[in-house]
C-alpha cells in the first residue's frame, strides 16, 4: 500500500498550514537544534579547529600560525596546539621591529641631523632616487623610467617639482635704502632692477642677477627672484628667493655691506663707505628665514586647471573666525580682501593655459583645505570644455589688494603650524560630520583654511608657495588631479630645453658643481678595466672631464687671467646675434673693457649626431663646412704608454713576492683550530672613501696628465670653448647644447664670415657641424 504522508494538493492526506510562527517552532525543535551544535562543537572523531573551517577558508599555514584562523577559533586552537607542543617562536622581521611608530620617529629625526629633510621627503624617499645637495636630501630622479613621460608632462600636462629648498630672505626698511644697498650688488645694464616700477607695486615677481659689492662685472654670485610685499607702510618689505648653493654666498655680501669685516686704517679709510654702511646697519633688518615655506612649481599647459580644481576661496570671513592665525593677523590688519581675490580668481579660472595670464603676476589666495578637494580616484584635471572668453580686464589689470596675502606675516607662521590637523585626526572629524556617506562640509569651521600665493612665469608655469605643514596635503592633492612629479635631473633637463644656462661657471656655485661631476666622472672612468677605457691622450683631449675656462681665455689673451665673467649685458648680446646673421657688421660693436676675460653663453644645435657634456667647440678652417662628413681628429701619440705598461709589469711582480710572503709566514706560523676553515678567517675590510695608493695616483697621472699648459690648438681645430650641459632635445627633436666660448673666439669666427661651428665629444674623434646662436638668459 503507498504512503499517502505528503501535501494533500499532491493527493495526500496532510493538510500544511499556510503560515508559521518561527518561534514555535525553533521551541519545538530546540532538542534537535542543541544536538546538532554539540554533535559539531564536540565531534565523536578527534579533528583539530581549523579542520572545522569549510575547505576554501582552509590554509596550510594555518597548523603553526594561529593568527591565520577567524579570532573566534584561536583561543581553542592555541589549546590544541598546547597538548601537541608549541610549535618554536618565529623570530620578528629585523625592519618590521626597527620600524615599530615609537623608534620611527626618533630615526627620522637622527637623520634630519646631516641633511635637511623637505616636508615631501618621505613621499620622495619612496619612489625617487634621492642625493645629497646644498645641505639638503633632495629628489634626483624618478626610480622608473619617465624621461619622456617628464617631457611629456611639460608640453602638454603638468609637471610638479618640490623647490622648498630655497632660501627666503626677508629685507625690512625704507625703500630708498633698500635701493641704494642692491645698486652695490646689482647692475641695471643686464635688466631691471629691484627698483624698477612695475615691482615696487609689489603686483609682480622680478628676477635680479647679484654680485659681489663693487666687483661688477666679476664677482658673480647668482640670479634670485624677489617680491615687494604690497602693503603701504613707511618700512617696506622685500623678499629674496636665493638658490641654496648661493646663500652664504648672499649673506657675506649683506654683511660686507652693512658692517666693516677688517679694521682699516686711517689714511685707507673711505668715509663715504663708512657712513653709508652705518646707514645699513641702522635702518634695514634682514632676516634669513630657511625652511619657512614650502614651494612647488608647476610647469606645463594643465598646471592653471589643477590649482583652479585643488584650490577653493574662502568667500566669508565668518566660516574662518575661529581660525587662530586670523585672530592674530586682525590685529595688525583686518581686512583679507576675501570678496575682491575669489572674484578675481573665479574672473581667471577659465584661463585654458597660464600663458594666457599677465606675465608674473602675483596672487594671494585664501583657500580650504586641499584634502576637502581631493578626489577619490587619480583623475585629470582639465580647462574647462565650455570655453569662455577672458575679459580684457582680468587679464591686464589685476588689483593691488589681490597681491596682499597674509603670508609674508612671519608672526602667523607658528599659528598656522601648530593648529595643522594629521591625516588621522582630518578624517576622524570629516567622518563624524559626514551625515551623508561622499558629502563633505567643505564650509567646516573647525577646519583650518590655508594662506597661498601664486606666481605666474612666463610661458606655461606656475608656482605655488604655502605655509611650512600644509606642504603634503597639497602636494597629494595635485598628484590626484594628474600631476606628475620631478626632480632636479628634469630641472636640468627643462634649463636646456628653454636654452638657460643652470648655474653659470663664472659663480661660486657653479664651479662647485664642475668639481663635484668633475669627481663623478673620474671615479667612474678609473673603475673600468684599462682596456675598456678611452684613451683621451689619442684623442687629442687633455681635460676631458672638466673645461678649463681661465686656460682657454689665456690661450686666447696670450696672457695670464686670473679671473673671468660671463656676459650679460643684453645689448651688446643682441649686437652679436645680429652679427651671427649678417645683418650687422662686428665693427659696430661697442668695444668693451674686459674683453680678454670675458666669456659668451651660446645655444648649439646639431643637425646630425650627438652632443655630450664637455664636448669642445671648435674653429673651423676653410673648407671643412663642405667636407665635414669626412672630418676627422687625426691620432695622437701616447708618450705614456710604454711607461704605464712597464709600471703595470712592475707592480705585479711586486704583489707576486708579497704574496709568497705571505704564504710562508703562513705556514711557519700555526692556526688556531677556529679559524682552520677559510670561511672564519677575518677578511681585512675595505674602507669607501680610502686613499688611494701612490701607485694608483701614479696610475692616474699617466692616464690624465694633471699639468695642462694649453687647451687652444691641442687638436687640429682651435678649440673656442666648451659644452656646459648636452643632450638630445624634444623640443627641437636634435641634439642641442649649452657652451661658452672666449669672447676673443668669437670675434675671430665671426670675422671669418662663419656663422657655425665644429663640436667634438671628448669620446670621438668625428667632428661634427652645429649651428649657434647668443644666450641672453644667462
Amino acid at each position: 500500500m503507498e504512503s499517502t504522508e505528503f501535501d494533500a494538493t499532491l493527493g495526500g492526506s496532510e493538510h500544511l498550514p499556510t503560515s508559521v510562527n518561527s518561534l514555535k517552532f525553533a521551541a519545538s525543535r530546540s532538542v534537535e537544534i542543541a544536538a546538532m551544535t554539540e554533535s559539531i562543537l564536540n565531534p565523536s572523531k578527534v579533528r583539530l579547529v581549523f579542520q572545522s573551517l569549510p575547505v576554501h577558508m582552509r590554509r596550510r599555514v594555518m597548523s603553526h600560525n594561529s593568527k591565520r584562523l577567524p579570532s573566534k577559533l584561536r583561543k581553542a586552537h592555541l589549546e590544541q596546539l598546547k597538548k601537541s607542543g608549541l610549535p618554536p617562536k618565529q623570530q620578528k622581521p629585523s625592519r618590521k621591529h626597527r620600524r615599530r611608530p615609537q623608534n620611527l620617529l626618533n630615526q627620522y629625526n637622527r637623520r634630519k641631523l646631516c641633511n635637511i629633510w623637505l616636508e615631501t621627503h618621505i613621499w620622495h624617499a619612496k619612489r625617487f632616487h634621492m642625493t645629497n645637495r646644498w645641505g639638503h636630501r633632495l629628489a634626483e630622479a624618478p626610480c622608473d623610467k619617465v624621461f619622456r613621460a617628464c617631457y611629456r608632462a611639460t608640453s602638454k600636462h603638468c609637471l610638479l617639482q618640490d623647490i622648498s629648498y630655497y632660501t627666503p630672505i626677508q629685507i625690512t626698511g625704507d625703500i630708498d635704502i633698500i635701493k641704494e644697498m642692491f645698486s652695490a650688488i646689482t647692475d641695471s645694464s643686464i635688466g631691471p632692477t629691484i627698483g624698477a616700477k612695475a615691482y615696487t607695486t609689489g603686483t609682480r615677481q622680478g628676477e635680479i642677477h647679484i654680485y659681489e659689492p663693487n666687483k661688477f662685472p666679476f664677482g658673480y654670485v647668482g640670479k634670485a627672484s624677489f617680491i615687494w610685499e604690497p602693503y603701504v607702510e613707511p618700512n617696506r618689505k622685500l623678499w629674496l628667493f636665493v638658490h641654496p648653493s648661493q646663500s652664504k654666498q648672499v649673506e657675506k655680501c649683506f654683511q660686507n655691506l652693512i658692517c666693516s669685516v677688517k679694521k682699516i686704517t686711517e689714511s685707507e679709510r673711505n668715509v663715504k663707505r663708512q657712513k653709508i654702511s652705518n646707514v645699513y646697519a641702522e635702518c634695514l633688518n634682514i632676516t634669513y628665514l630657511s625652511e619657512s615655506f614650502n614651494r612647488f612649481r608647476l610647469t606645463g599647459p594643465n598646471s592653471h586647471a589643477i590649482l583652479v580644481n585643488s584650490l577653493k576661496c574662502i568667500e566669508d570671513i565668518e566660516n574662518i573666525k575661529s581660525n587662530l592665525w586670523v585672530e592674530q593677523h586682525s590685529k595688525t590688519n583686518p581686512n583679507l580682501y576675501l570678496k575682491v581675490k575669489e572674484e578675481y580668481w573665479k574672473s581667471i579660472s577659465p584661463a585654458q593655459s597660464p600663458a594666457q595670464l599677465s606675465p608674473k603676476i602675483i596672487v594671494g589666495l585664501i583657500v580650504r583645505d586641499p584634502r576637502l578637494m581631493r578626489p577619490t580616484y587619480r583623475t585629470k584635471a582639465e580647462p574647462d570644455d565650455s570655453y569662455t572668453q577672458l575679459s580684457r580686464e582680468a587679464l591686464t589689470r589685476v588689483p593691488p589688494t589681490v597681491s596682499a596675502s597674509p603670508l609674508w606675516s612671519t608672526a602667523i607662521h607658528q599659528d598656522i603650524k601648530l593648529k595643522v590637523r594629521t591625516n588621522g585626526e582630518f578624517i576622524k572629524h570629516v567622518t563624524k560630520l559626514n551625515l551623508v556617506p561622499g558629502e563633505v562640509y567643505e564650509n567646516d569651521p573647525e577646519l583650518q583654511s590655508v594662506p597661498v600665493v601664486l606666481i605666474q612665469r612666463p610661458g606655461s608655469q606656475d608656482w605655488c608657495y604655502k605655509k611650512l605643514g600644509y606642504g603634503l596635503p597639497f602636494w597629494q592633492t595635485f598628484i590626484m588631479f594628474g600631476a606628475r612629479a620631478g626632480g632636479l635631473r628634469e630641472t636640468e633637463s627643462l634649463a636646456l630645453e628653454m636654452g638657460e644656462c643652470n648655474l653659470p661657471p663664472d659663480s661660486e656655485a657653479g664651479t662647485a658643481n664642475e668639481e663635484r661631476i668633475e669627481l663623478e666622472l673620474k671615479e667612474k672612468y678609473f673603475k673600468l678595466p684599462p682596456k675598456k677605457r678611452e684613451n683621451y691622450i689619442k684623442l687629442g683631449i687633455n681635460s676631458p672631464f672638466s673645461c678649463p675656462w681661465k686656460l682657454l681665455l689665456k690661450d686666447w689673451t696670450n696672457k695670464p687671467v686670473d679671473d673671468f665673467y660671463v656676459l650679460r649685458n643684453g645689448i651688446i648680446l643682441d649686437d652679436w646675434q645680429e652679427c651671427l646673421k649678417r645683418k650687422k657688421h662686428f665693427n659696430c660693436i661697442q668695444q668693451m673693457n674686459n674683453a680678454d676675460s670675458c666669456l659668451v653663453a651660446v645655444y648649439l644645435r646639431l643637425p646630425a649626431g650627438n652632443l655630450f657634456r664637455n664636448a669642445l667647440i671648435c674653429l673651423p678652417k676653410p673648407g671643412d663646412i663642405t667636407n665635414v662628413k669626412s672630418l676627422f681628429e687625426p691620432p695622437h701619440e701616447d708618450p705614456n704608454e710604454a711607461l704605464r705598461r712597464q709600471t703595470r709589469a712592475e707592480h705585479v711582480k711586486t704583489l707576486k713576492k708579497l704574496r709568497k710572503l705571505r704564504v710562508k709566514q703562513r705556514k711557519r706560523t700555526p692556526k688556531p683550530a677556529l679559524l682552520l676553515d677559510k670561511k672564519y678567517e677575518k677578511k681585512p675590510k675595505i674602507k669607501p672613501n680610502q686613499e688611494p695608493s701612490a701607485y694608483m695616483k701614479l696610475m692616474r697621472e699617466l692616464w690624465l696628465p694633471s699639468n695642462i699648459d694649453t687647451v687652444r690648438k691641442v687638436a687640429s681645430r682651435e678649440t673656442m670653448g666648451y659644452v656646459a650641459q648636452g643632450a638630445f632635445s624634444f623640443t627641437e627633436a636634435h641634439s642641442c647644447g649649452i657652451g661658452y666660448v672666449a669672447y676673443n673666439a668669437l670675434h675671430t669666427l665671426i670675422a671669418s664670415a662663419q656663422t657655425q661651428v665644429l663640436v667634438r665629444n671628448p669620446s670621438s674623434n668625428k667632428y661634427n657641424l652645429a649651428k649657434i646662436e647668443i644666450i641672453k638668459c644667462v
